[in-house]
């Protein structure tokens, strides 16, 4: 049996909060608890980050698929992209697999695998809607992201960035912030009162967007730090599968955010 310290991340002393709704300590503490220890190897980084690249994988080979899904059609004469029938039944899907995810366990890999496939489908329909409208957008964000997170892992390995309390404490401050904006823009907007900063093409509205792919940036090096600590610390193999689930949603959250910023820049 794998021994596992109960607050096994923070046995070293270090900063390891992160907003990442997979990876942080409570989440991560009660998928173990729900999965067992018994019979289960150590945990590492290196097996948490290949597992990752084979969700991402499956989540571009579903983009591709919801993407080729996408048809045009004449409505009243005019040419129109027609989303899929099944959309609502794939965001659907997202929400019930993300909530799933909370209880998996040992049988995250499973929900892991199918959020990448449920939702990289969405993903598909998405991008290819921006792409229609702002040719090569997509390729751009791809692009970036991919930068974004190879610069972010080359700053953490080098130790150029680190994962410290004061990280955390703004990383968290500001995620706190922002949910409180969009759920305030939410709230204002059933009685007809709008944040157009939120969406329009406006120099607020640019540097929004572009503090929200900052925002997930920052995130990045604490996901990393809680999945190394968390290897250290003798987490149980399976919850590699847990480190890469959430890891993929940094991943789509850092391409969602990069696509609205190229989007407000190209139609400004």
């Amino acid at each position: 049996m794998t021994t596992l310290n109960p607050q096994y991340p923070n046995t070293h002393g270090e900063q390891t909060s992160t907003n990442n709704p997979a990876l942080n300590q409570e989440a991560f503490d009660r998928a173990v608890e729900r999965g067992g220890e018994k019979g289960q190897t150590g945990m590492t980084a290196m097996g948490a980050y290949l597992k990752t690249g084979l969700l991402l994988l499956l989540t571009i080979v579903a983009a591709v698929w919801g993407w080729n899904q996408v048809v045009t059609a004449t409505v009243f004469g005019v040419q129109t992209l027609v989303p899929p029938d099944w959309m609502f039944f794939a965001y659907l899907a997202t929400f019930i697999l993300g909530i799933m995810a909370i209880f998996a366990g040992r049988f995250t890999w499973l929900i892991a695998i199918l959020y990448a496939l449920a939702y990289g489908t969405v993903l598909g329909v998405t991008s290819h809607y921006y792409d229609a409208r702002w040719d090569g957008i997509v390729l751009q964000a791809i692009i970036g992201t991919i930068a974004v997170f190879g610069a972010t892992w080359v700053l953490f390995t080098t130790g150029i960035i680190k994962p410290t309390g004061k990280l955390a404490m703004f990383v968290s401050i500001a995620m706190i912030g922002l949910l409180l904006v969009w759920g305030f823009a939410w709230f204002l907007s059933l009685f007809g009162i709008n944040f157009t900063f939120l969406y329009e093409p406006s120099i607020l509205g640019i540097l929004f967007a572009l503090f929200i792919v900052l925002l997930g940036a920052l995130n990045l090096p604490l996901d990393f730090n809680f999945i190394k600590m968390s290897a250290e610390a003798g987490a149980p193999k399976y919850m590699e599968w847990y480190g890469a689930y959430g890891l993929m949603l940094s991943m789509i959250w850092m391409y969602v955010s990069i696509l609205r910023l190229l989007s407000l820049l190209r139609e400004r």
